[in-house]
């Protein structure tokens, strides 16, 4: 008879007890998430405020953004939107040295993960523009260089290489070479590669289909 009731009772207190740790654990994760939401409409408030606890991301929140689709403007970068310049501590964050003179312009996310349109003065005359995939923390990812301007010394010639650029509202990027020859002054296209952004941030080459 004892064997009886103690085969009752146990499972009884097993499942009371299982029952209880059930609740304890909801409990705790419905307080983890409350205080995961009001974290996150605390720091929406204080970015709205102007106030930041990441000088990175303050930087970031002021650049302006440029809508897509977008295509060479050349060397004149600032077709394209007022470009913010770069502090030191963001420059030393993508990899540059500290007195690089760079600019930035933010464009729409890609798969969740930011970017921008970065500008580096070569020379008096000539910039070079990247394009860059930052995480949420907006730490670099990947880049891509969109235009630059090099010289270049050929077998039998010596010209100029050029590179132009369009950027489709879902992220399609097709780079475009041209060749400049001092001597004829001529301008002659040499080919053109296409890249996307994967999901993970990274730019990945597809191939161009030619159309019959």
């Amino acid at each position: 008879m004892r064997s009886a009731i103690l085969c009752i009772f146990i499972p009884l207190v097993l499942a009371l007890i299982s029952c209880g740790q059930r609740k304890r654990d909801a409990f705790f994760y419905e307080q983890m998430v409350d205080s995961i939401r009001k974290a996150e409409q605390l720091k929406e408030m204080k970015r709205q405020a102007g106030v930041y606890d990441d000088p990175v991301e303050a930087f970031y929140d002021t650049l302006q953004l440029c809508p897509l689709p977008i295509q060479s403007a050349r060397n004149t970068f600032s077709k394209l939107g007022q470009f913010g310049r770069v502090p030191a501590t963001v420059a030393s964050m993508l990899g540059y040295p500290a007195n690089t003179r760079l600019k930035a312009l933010s464009l729409p996310k890609a798969h969740g993960n930011h970017t921008l349109l970065l500008s580096e003065q070569v020379d008096s005359v000539t910039s070079t523009l990247y394009l860059y995939t930052l995480d949420r923390e907006y730490k670099p990812i990947d880049h891509l260089c969109l235009y630059e301007e090099r010289d270049e010394d050929r077998s039998d010639d010596f010209g100029k290489v050029i590179m132009d650029y369009f950027i489709t509202s879902s992220y399609e990027v097709t780079l475009f070479y041209h060749y400049v020859s001092f001597n004829t002054k001529k301008t002659q296209k040499e080919q053109s590669r296409r890249f996307i952004i994967n999901p993970d941030g990274y730019f990945e080459e597809v191939v161009i289909e030619v159309e019959p």
